[in-house]
């Protein structure tokens, strides 16, 4: 952030104080009966820090149709003009904020975090029906258990193959339970040149060593100290593994391992994120490819890296709070919930249907082995330190320094907890 800083959240702060206190109403907290929400004709408008399907967008508005015709919502894009920030300092802020659980802590300088705990007791909200580790992750920015928001979906890690390439080769598919070890041999037997001439890679991590360290439950910052957290066996370990499978000869990292494997058809393996839309469009330009469980470490079995939880959390400037929940109501209801798992969205509801539904209405996962994902579970989602983007940055170059050969692995972690303690100190001054 420039220097500006203080003068900048003091203005997000007034902006706020001059939209939300005029006509602010009593607190949930503070009634003394419960009350049913008014019937008033009110329109909820729902700021999207993070993206959202259009088609979920639609799911909502039209279940909310049915569940309550007296609210409409509008969903506000962050594009320039309308950032959440912009929003605020316009003295427009929203009713309910659409983001993910890593943001949650930096809303902090924004002074609209609301803990709708009594707001649910007050109207009867059942949170027992999300799974609790998912409605844990949810509070991940909450320093006494408050309830920012509610999880509306979350991405899920899967290794995605290349049928044909197998095929070429004559080596059979990946299978679900699979160790990195395990992929690691694996990739060495489907790396070569095919008879078409084309260079094939075996595997490629997609996000490298970051997305690879998560199911550790490692990070490269403390949270509590803001000191580097590198230099130790563990991360030496996904180093080293990192470095194997480039080092295949011919599996050298060539452009972006997602065109690589969706556009090129030259990649053989891939992990990555929940990636629907993109392989749709890839399966049409001939892509046959299938998915199975993300790779796991021995002592960490059937755990993946970090499912970032979408929520939606009301505002504390907003006039509208209890429509504000009944629109999210009707975004988590089993209605809402139970179409978007079968158009391929990993709910936050912890009934079994949900997952045996997945995908059952979207093509392109017709016939894919889908129920893969749901044989691992995400690691608890980390604390982070407000210096993790740029320290992941710092690791992914050093790491790039390590596998060309320039440095050791021991010398890497070691100027890494080095650099990024002198980043940290830099940047607190």
């Amino acid at each position: 952030m420039k220097p500006c800083k203080s003068f900048f959240i003091a203005t997000i702060v007034s902006a706020i104080m001059i939209a939300g206190c005029s006509s602010e109403k009593p607190k949930p907290g503070n009634m003394a009966s419960t009350t049913s929400p008014s019937s008033e004709q009110v329109t909820i408008k729902i700021s999207m820090d993070t993206t959202l399907d259009e088609d979920l967008m639609t799911q909502i508005q039209e279940q909310l149709k049915k569940d309550h015709p007296n609210i409409t919502v509008e969903f506000i894009k962050s594009v320039k003009g309308t950032t959440l920030p912009e929003l605020i300092i316009a003295g427009q802020p929203p009713d309910i904020v659409l983001t993910y659980n890593g943001k949650i802590a930096s809303y902090q300088d924004f002074d609209i975090l609301y803990d709708m705990t009594p707001l649910l007791k007050q109207m009867n909200v059942d949170l027992g029906h999300f799974d609790p580790s998912i409605l844990e992750d949810s509070k991940i920015g909450a320093a006494n258990d408050e309830v920012y928001g509610l999880p509306l979906s979350l991405n899920y890690h899967a290794l995605y193959y290349n049928k044909d390439i197998f095929d070429k080769f004559g080596v059979p598919y990946p299978n679900d339970g699979m160790t990195w070890d395990q992929v690691l041999q694996l990739a060495k037997k489907v790396t070569g040149v095919d008879s078409g001439g084309m260079q094939i890679r075996g595997f490629d991590p997609g996000n490298s060593v970051i997305w690879v360290s998560q199911p550790l439950g490692i990070a490269v910052v403390d949270p509590k100290t803001e000191k580097a957290t590198m230099n130790n066996d563990q991360w030496k370990k996904v180093f080293e593994m990192v470095k194997s499978f480039y080092s295949i000869p011919g599996n050298e990292p060539k452009g972006t391992p997602k065109d690589s494997f969706l556009k090129d058809k030259a990649l053989a393996m891939y992990t990555d994120l929940s990636i629907i839309n993109d392989l749709e469009l890839a399966a049409a330009n001939g892509l046959n490819w299938d998915m199975v469980q993300y790779p796991s470490y021995p002592e960490k079995p059937n755990i993946y890296g970090n499912a970032s939880v979408n929520m939606l959390m009301i505002t504390k400037t907003s006039q509208h709070k209890e429509q504000a929940l009944q629109v999210i109501q009707t975004a988590v209801s089993d209605a809402v919930q139970l179409e978007s798992a079968r158009k391929g969205r990993v709910t936050p509801l912890k009934d079994p249907k949900f997952k045996s539904e997945f995908g059952k209405s979207r093509d392109v996962l017709m016939g894919k082995n889908v129920q893969g994902i749901f044989k691992s579970k995400p690691v608890k989602y980390p604390v982070a330190s407000k210096y993790r983007s740029k320290a992941e940055s710092m690791v992914r170059d050093k790491f790039t320094e390590y596998m060309t050969g320039k440095i050791d692995v021991n010398t890497a972690l070691s100027r890494l907890d080095e650099e990024i303690n002198r980043m940290i100190q830099g940047s607190t001054q």
